[in-house]
C-alpha cells in the first residue's frame, strides 16, 4: 500500500487509521472506475470544494495496470490518499442479522468516514463465521455496503436511513432506463436482496444468518448475472 498527504501536491506520507472527517473509496480497475464523479460529489458534500489539482492528482496516482481500491480521506484538517490493492470481487454475499435490539453504531449515517472505526468494531463483534458483513437498521444497509431488494419486477430501495450509496444510485438509474419500476419500501429475507458497493459491484445475498442460529436461503433472480456483467463492463 502507498499513502500520500496533500501539501499543494501529493507527497508520500503515512495515512491516519482513525479520526476521519470524511472518506471516499472506490474500485479503480485498470485505469477505469464506475461513477467516479459521484464519489467526488459525495466527498465534497462533506468537506466542501477540493483544492485545485487535488482530485486530478489523486487519479493520476492510480496505476492503469493495476486493480486498486483507493481511499481519499480528510482528517485533522488535512487530505490523505491511499492506494490499496483491490480484493477479489464477491459473486455472492452472506450476511449476519443482529438481534432487533442491537445498538446502532452509526452516529453519522449520511456521511462516510466518521463512523468507519465504529462500524469495523461492530462488524467484528457481530459477524458470524461464513458471513461477510452485518446488516444495519431494518435492512437499511450493511457496515460496508448498500442493500436493494426485488418485489416481483420492482426494484426496492430501503426506507431506513442510510449512506447515499453511489452504487445503489447507479443501479436505480439503470433500472429506470430499462423501464423497471423503482420504489422505496421494506426489505426482508423473503425477497431477493443485492449487496452493493463500488468494490464488489452487484453481489446477490445468498444467505442470512441470525445470532440465534436461524438461517435463511434467499431467492435469486434469473437476470442477476446480466446485472453483474453490466457492472464490470466499465464504459
Amino acid at each position: 500500500m502507498s499513502a500520500y498527504a496533500w501539501v499543494g501536491r501529493w507527497v508520500p506520507s503515512s495515512a491516519p487509521e482513525v479520526g476521519f472527517e470524511a472518506a471516499e473509496s472506490w474500485r479503480h480497475r485498470f485505469g477505469a472506475a464506475r461513477g467516479l464523479g459521484l464519489h467526488r460529489r459525495r466527498f465534497e458534500a462533506t468537506v466542501g470544494p477540493l483544492p485545485q489539482g487535488l482530485w486530478e492528482g489523486a487519479i493520476e496516482l492510480c496505476d492503469p495496470a493495476a486493480d486498486l481500491f483507493p481511499r481519499l480521506s480528510a482528517a485533522c484538517g488535512r487530505y490523505f490518499f491511499e492506494l490499496r490493492p483491490a480484493p477479489a470481487a464477491r459473486s455472492s454475499t452472506a450476511l449476519t442479522l443482529p438481534p432487533a435490539g442491537a445498538a446502532d453504531p452509526r452516529r453519522f449515517p449520511r456521511t462516510k468516514g466518521p463512523d468507519l472505526a465504529r462500524l469495523a468494531e461492530f462488524r467484528s463483534e457481530m459477524l458470524i463465521d461464513a458471513t461477510h458483513d452485518v446488516v444495519l437498521g431494518h435492512f437499511a444497509e450493511t457496515t460496508t455496503g448498500a442493500l436493494v431488494g426485488w418485489s416481483d419486477s420492482t426494484l426496492v430501495l430501503p426506507a431506513g436511513r442510510h449512506l447515499p450509496s453511489t452504487t445503489q444510485y447507479l443501479i436505480a438509474q439503470r433500472a429506470r432506463r430499462l423501464g423497471v419500476r423503482v420504489a422505496v419500501g421494506a426489505l426482508g429475507v423473503r425477497m431477493p436482496l443485492w449487496f452493493l458497493n463500488a468494490v464488489h459491484g452487484v453481489s446477490p445475498v445468498a444467505r442470512i444468518i441470525t445470532l440465534s442460529g436461524n438461517s435463511y436461503i434467499l431467492p435469486q433472480r434469473s437476470d442477476q448475472n446480466k446485472w453483474q456483467r453490466w457492472w464490470w463492463s466499465f464504459p
